[in-house]
């Protein structure tokens, strides 16, 4: 039940005679109600403009209060609040950039109640929110908390000076304000550091990944490019000796074979680092038709793998499929790579499904699964556990990458004798 306005006018027992105890204490206990209320209220919200605004509009329902200015400190942060009737303004400033009256009221911190006389005084030292020619007092207030003063308030009376009870009241419903505020600023401070702890951990990680990346550019490129100007050099010797050309023939031509098979596994090098800068080159998500899509996909594969797909054809997800088919494609190459090779026929089945507002994509193959090393390092730039057969080892990485940057997809893998599977999970908004 909300409480109401304490200045609605008492009415007394008796025609001209004062206010009677009972009376007295029925609008004491109004007043107790509208402060419960307001405390309650405030500490409910969720930003220091909330919390103004709610004060700025329910202090009147506990104690006579206009125009005010609240000034709460955090270490060497101040969120300052005026407030002239309903009417509210927030600043989020340094405490060394207080203004003059702002700085010299914290300097000091002592209460001080000036009445009219006082305030005349000093009207032309106020802000213009407490220099008002009518007021009757003035009460500067500081906020404890645990010994020690978190804020400062400054409250104008413009009907009346304030009693022991008023200011009472006044200071429980600033320190309720000082006390939320400070919450909210502690709230911002930690979830700042947190963002920049975030930020350099990310920063830290791509320059560890680009780090890994360029080393194993440098080292796959290093091994067909040392084949290729050792063979040059070789083919320069033969060629140099023209009366053995009819002789020396099939070294020639072996010679230029490794000389092509090594420009060619550079070329597919540089390929496959063009297909990790696409991913940042990603196109607008769109409504797709799940099961259809990874049914071109399979089509794709024609007899190379048996591809088996499951779940509803009504499943759309927000995606690119651009992407999809780069991610999906990528791993079922590298279960023809890996996976194949065993006693039993090689079998995919994808499956699809929502579950809430996640969506879900399975990729499980029968192959002989993955030990506990290469399931840690199979998303790693260059990591091949067949190598020797040409791989180079990137398809996991591109993989992983576009389904994060073109897709918005987690990449889940789990690995054991029977076979791998792969799950795309698409959050949902």
């Amino acid at each position: 039940m909300q409480a109401k306005d304490c200045f609605t006018p008492l009415k007394s027992d008796a025609p001209g005679s004062p206010p009677s105890e009972r009376v007295m204490d029925a609008h004491r206990s109004i007043r107790f109600d509208g402060l419960v209320q307001l405390i309650d209220e405030v500490q409910r919200r969720r930003s220091i403009e909330e919390v103004a605004k709610i004060v700025a509009t329910r202090w009147k329902h506990c104690a006579s209060v206009n125009n005010w200015r609240l000034l709460c400190v955090y270490g060497q942060h101040c969120a300052l609040i005026t407030a002239q009737g309903s009417r509210t303004e927030v600043q989020e400033l340094r405490l060394e950039t207080l203004s003059p009256f702002d700085a010299e009221q914290w300097r000091r911190r002592i209460p001080r109640h000036l009445g009219p006389k006082e305030l005349a005084a000093e009207q032309a030292l106020l802000p213009p929110e407490l220099a008002l020619p009518q007021a009757q007092a003035l009460s500067v207030l500081p906020i404890q908390q645990d010994s020690m003063t978190i804020g400062l308030l400054n409250v104008l009376g413009l009907d009346q000076a304030f009693d022991a009870l008023d200011r009472k009241f006044i200071q429980l419903v600033a320190g309720a304000m000082c006390t939320r505020i400070l919450a909210i600023l502690t709230e911002q401070s930690l979830r700042a550091e947190l963002l920049l702890a975030e930020r350099e951990l990310m920063q830290q990680r791509q320059a560890t990944i680009l780090s890994r990346l360029v080393n194993g550019v440098a080292h796959e490129l290093n091994t067909p490019l040392g084949v290729q100007i050792s063979a040059c050099g070789a083919l320069s010797e033969l060629l140099s000796q023209p009366e053995n050309l009819a002789e020396l023939a099939p070294d020639l031509q072996a010679t230029v074979q490794l000389i092509e098979q090594q420009a060619l596994k550079s070329a597919l090098i540089v390929k496959r680092l063009k297909q990790i800068s696409a991913a940042a080159m990603s196109s607008p998500r769109q409504p797709t038709p799940v099961l259809e899509e990874l049914g071109y996909i399979a089509a794709s594969f024609g007899d190379s793998l048996d591809i088996h797909l499951h779940g509803s054809k009504a499943l759309c997800l927000e995606l690119d499929p651009s992407g999809l088919h780069t991610v999906v494609s990528e791993l079922l190459d590298n279960v023809l790579a890996h996976a194949g090779g065993g006693a039993q026929a090689l079998r995919v089945d994808i499956s699809v499904e929502q579950i809430g507002k996640t969506g879900f994509i399975h990729i499980q193959d029968n192959g002989p699964g993955m030990d506990a090393q290469q399931a840690l390092r199979l998303f790693e730039p260059f990591y091949s556990s067949k190598q020797n057969l040409g791989h180079i080892g990137i398809g996991g990485y591109i993989a992983k990458n576009v389904a994060q940057e073109a897709l918005g997809a987690g990449l889940r893998l789990h690995t054991n004798e029977h076979g791998t599977r792969v799950s795309l999970e698409f959050a949902g908004d």
